[in-house]
């Protein structure tokens, strides 16, 4: 054995502490890249532990990691970190951590949706599938439902509906409405040749009514470079790109899986119709990747454990002594570690690094309890229920929940109708609100926003007339389809905007203010306010708020 594997097999084993952290290093060397993981080989890492994280929430990860101290370049994370992010993840696999049900929900759209869907298959036919999503532009047709989509379907003796024709009239809106609404499986595919404004609003509201959904996604990255026949710009790519990732986030979130592969997308599709898979229980044997628990936060866990590291070192860099990775146990769980059991696997080291601590945390936290241990808890546990019982019950503390009036959702950028107007207006009323504009924004953003917004007994969207605002557009479709408490304000762009500095062509109006007309007419039909104007936007969310507060104080 030559000086440099004997170094890495020493180094290996300063990281191994037991039997789960072994598991993990053996999971880990598949796909090491100089001592760390790259975000791109992340996933595939966890799905070999089968556990099955969100795009999203790899991001999240690797935010965390590096942000706060990792010793990795970016999108990276190390074999510690790994440890931390698994055993995090696994605990909400194993706890079955619900998903909450926005503070903005007002009803249960499960069970009315399939009603509706019911009563109207009487009038017409019973259609399958329902195929949606990119339909190309006049001169440039999508292809992708008669090459693919159709032969497919026709061969597994499966019906559909197809809203592509050549010669569109508005009376299709309805009888595509009906078709959209009757058949068992809704099929998206969204290409990069469009720019599909109103299908990913249209996506996003039907993964909130809990349809059934297959969506097909083409990676929308800097190598395209035209959209609808026209040269598309680095800032519109960017909006295009970040709306496309709030979508795949909002999909992931509710267990749906994302395809990339049209022919993938179409099998699954038959598996659901002919064997009663729903698409959530998709699974790799079918071909889908599935997702798990997407709406957690997994990264937080890391960003806790460095700082309790770094408050008990005093830096990122510094080491700990067995006494101080006890403490810092204590404070990353509540509970004791075991200083024998540390010595007993680390008999002559006395200082750890932030990787040997994030490992002595995972491996200790898994850890089976001894024989005499689980038989001196079976033994207690009538004693300590006898004792409380004498002592007498008292009612736990009740934990506060952080509650916002008010979401600002909606344009930022060149818009400032959260400063100018909202802002000041629901401070003299007292109302609290959540602004969620950052200086720079980042997609691993974009689960930590979601929850926050969660956390609003009202959403205002706001889409004004100086952006695109389509991921925006994207997370109020979703929240009207859930059945949320939400206000509209929709400026429709003119001929002569410009956004960043760039001049709308006509083609790009006509796709953005379809998408606008869309979610107007999605929001009447659910009995969501629409405006136009700002501040009558503000007025009706207040008065929303207000008459919430009036209810809640009759109760």
């Amino acid at each position: 054995m030559n000086a440099t594997s004997g170094e890495k097999t020493g180094e290996t084993e300063c990281r191994i502490f037991g039997s789960y952290t072994r598991d993990l290093h053996n999971v880990f060397k598949r796909y090491d890249d100089h001592g760390r993981i790259k975000s791109c080989n992340l996933r595939k890492a966890f799905n070999d532990l089968h556990l099955f994280p969100s795009h999203s929430q790899i991001r999240e990860m690797v935010h965390c990691a590096v942000e706060y101290g990792s010793p990795c370049d970016a999108d990276h994370v190390t074999f510690g970190e790994f440890c931390v992010l698994v055993d995090e993840l696994q605990y909400h696999y194993e706890t079955g951590t619900p998903c909450p049900l926005p503070k903005s929900i007002i009803r249960n759209k499960s069970a009315s949706g399939s009603s509706a869907r019911r009563s109207r298959k009487e009038s017409l036919a019973n259609f399958q599938v329902f195929l949606g999503g990119s339909c190309g532009c006049p001169k440039k047709p999508s292809t992708w439902r008669q090459d693919e989509a159709i032969p497919f379907l026709k061969k597994e003796n499966i019906t559909f509906y197809n809203p592509q024709v050549n010669t569109w009239r508005p009376e299709l809106i309805e009888l595509e409405d009906r078709a959209k609404n009757v058949a068992e499986l809704l099929f998206f595919v969204i290409d990069n040749n469009t720019r599909s404004v109103a299908s990913l609003c249209e996506i996003a509201y039907l993964v909130g009514c809990k349809r059934q959904i297959i969506v097909v996604f083409s990676g929308f990255d800097e190598a395209v470079e035209e959209v609808s026949l026209e040269k598309t710009t680095d800032r519109e790519k960017m909006d295009i790109a970040r709306a496309r990732n709030v979508l795949m986030d909002i999909i992931e979130r509710n267990s749906i899986p994302v395809f990339s592969d049209i022919q993938v997308a179409l099998r699954c599709a038959a598996v659901h119709l002919k064997h009663g898979v729903r698409v959530q229980e998709l699974s790799a044997s079918h071909g889908a990747v599935p997702v798990k628990f997407g709406h957690v936060l997994v990264g937080e866990a890391l960003l806790k454990l460095r700082e309790s590291f770094n408050s008990i070192t005093g830096n990122c860099d510094g080491r700990m002594s067995k006494e101080d990775v006890r403490l810092g146990y204590r404070c990353y769980t509540g509970e004791d570690l075991s200083l024998s059991w540390l010595s007993q696997h680390r008999p002559g080291q006395t200082s750890f690094s932030f990787e040997e601590f994030c490992c002595v945390i995972t491996e200790f936290k898994r850890k089976k309890q001894s024989m005499a241990v689980s038989l001196a808890s079976k033994l207690v546990a009538p004693v300590s229920w006898l004792l409380a019982k004498l002592r007498g019950s008292s009612k736990p503390c009740e934990v506060l929940e952080e509650v916002f009036d008010i979401y600002l959702g909606g344009s930022c950028g060149e818009s400032n109708w959260r400063e100018d107007g909202a802002i000041p207006l629901l401070k003299r009323e007292g109302i609290s609100h959540l602004n969620p504009l950052v200086t720079k924004w980042s997609d691993y953003l974009i689960p930590m926003q979601a929850a926050e917004r969660e956390k609003c007994r009202l959403l205002l969207f706001t889409i004004a007339d100086c952006t695109r605002a389509i991921g925006a557009m994207v997370e109020a479709g979703y929240y009207i389809g859930l059945g949320c408490r939400v206000t509209l304000c929709l400026e429709k762009l003119q001929s002569y905007t410009t956004i960043a500095g760039e001049q709308m062509t006509s083609t790009a109006l006509k796709d953005y203010n379809r998408g606008r007309v869309y979610l107007s007419d999605m929001a009447s039909r659910e009995g969501v306010p629409v405006f136009e104007n700002v501040s009558e936007s503000l007025t009706s969310a207040v008065n929303s708020i207000r008459k919430l507060d009036l209810a809640l104080d009759a109760k």
